[in-house]
This record gives structure tokens, sequence and C-alpha cells, in this order.
């Protein structure tokens, strides 16, 4: 009777253990002994921040410019501008340039009231509009400027030579594969400093991109003589990335 005890509680203790996940062996005695559970293998992250950066050349330009009006009878001041707009208009879409391609920047009508009674030479109204033409062939901008400026425009503000949306996103591309090289080439020079060897990649986190046009400003546009001649500069794309690499003792 008291050997059928003594297995009913042995076999209690078994099943206890069991369920906390740890082995157990017993003695000859009935003793039991305690082993630890085989650990399970850990890996180790290395987590590195690169960016890349390419170059092309642009394939889009945005020609700034401004129509201006002065006058001391505001009508005539705003017929004026309309006009002038008008024509420098109809003149543009005549060398191609489509409706769409030209957009208003800035509109405005101002007065130079003459308080205190007091006496100015200035024209008592100042009229402004300004627009943005979108030229799709850069080598075009010096003929944009020169219709624009001989028929009715009279502000040229800047020149940004830029890429179009497909362009923009080849180059992120490019940008983004660059940054990932020198990604990897980071964390393989970290893990071969610490005895540890890359086995994957964890996660990817895009951080930054930026495209940065060249811009021309007005004072670099007069040409010697005859037409405007404007020599466009290379568009600069980077873009960053931070990756997480899974590592490994070698």
């Amino acid at each position: 009777m008291n050997s059928r005890v003594t297995l009913a509680g042995v076999a209690i203790v078994a099943a206890l253990l069991a369920t906390a996940g740890a082995a157990t062996a017993f003695t000859s005695g009935g003793a039991p002994v305690q082993t630890q559970p085989a650990q399970e293998n850990m890996s180790d992250t290395i987590t590195v921040g690169a960016s890349g950066q390419v170059q092309a050349q642009a394939d889009r330009a945005v020609v700034r410019v401004g129509v201006v009006a002065t006058g001391d009878d505001i009508e005539t001041v705003r017929e004026q501008l309309s006009s002038n707009a008008s024509q420098m208009r109809s003149a543009l879409n005549e060398i191609g340039i489509d409706s769409s391609q030209i957009r208003t920047g800035y509109y405005d009508i101002s007065t130079n009231r003459r308080y205190g009674g007091g006496q100015s030479e200035e024209p008592e109204y100042r009229a402004v509009h300004s627009f943005s033409i979108t030229v799709e062939d850069p080598d075009s901008v010096g003929e944009v400027i020169d219709t624009a400026v001989t028929n009715g425009a009279n502000e040229v503000d800047g020149v940004e030579f830029t890429l179009s949306s497909d362009k923009r996103e080849e180059l992120r591309q490019e940008a983004l594969t660059e940054a990932m090289d020198t990604a990897r080439g980071e964390a393989s020079t970290i893990a071969g400093a610490e005895d540890l060897t890359i086995t994957g990649v964890d996660r990817v986190s895009t951080t930054e991109y930026h495209s940065r046009p060249y811009a021309v400003e007005a004072s670099a546009m007069a040409g010697d003589g005859g037409g405007t001649s404007i020599d466009s500069g290379p568009v600069t794309v980077s873009a960053s990335v931070n990756v997480v690499y899974e590592a490994s003792s070698d």
C-alpha cells in the first residue's frame, strides 16, 4: 500500500516539472535532479544610416517673368497690364508653349499714396502680374525669355532647371540603390570589427529624399548682343536610408 503512494507522488512531481518546461531526472533513491534547458541562439543587429546622391542633366526648366505697368490712373494701369500679359501669352503660344504651361505666380495692384500733400515723382499706381513658364526643352529657355520680354514682360526673375516626374523618380531609385550599397559596406566593416557576420536585413526605412534644381539668377542671363543664352547645370537628387542588419557570431 505504501509503495503505491510513493509512485503516485513521483508521478505528480514529474508532471508539474514537465508543465514548467524543465527536464527532470531521478536518482535511484527517487530524489529529483534539475537540469538547465538548452539556450536558444541569440542574433545581434547592426543599425546603419547612409545616403546616396546622383546627378543628371535637366530635362525641364521653369522660367519666371513679370509684366509690370505703372501710371496715375488705376483703370489705365489695369488695362495696360492685361493687354501686355495677353500679348505675351499669345507670343509664347506661337513658339510652342501651351497655355497650360503658363501659370500665374503673383498678381498685385498697389498704390503709392501721397500722404500729407507731399509731391512724388513716382506713379501713383503700380501693377504686377508674374508668371511661371514650364519649358519641356531646356535648350529653348533663351528663346522663351526673349519672346516674353519682347512681347510685354519687363521683368525676368530667374530660371530653374529641374526634372520631369519620370526622370526624378528614376534618379531617386538610383540614389536609393547607392545608399543601400553604402549601408551594406559600412555594416560589413562594423561586423568584421566585432567578429560578426551579416546574415540578413531586419528592416529598412527611407529617411530623406531631396531634389535640388539648378537655379540661374536674372543677372546672369544677359547675352552679348543677340538673343539670351543660358547653359543649364546638373540637377542633384539624394536619398537616405536607415537599415537594421541581422548578424551572428562566426
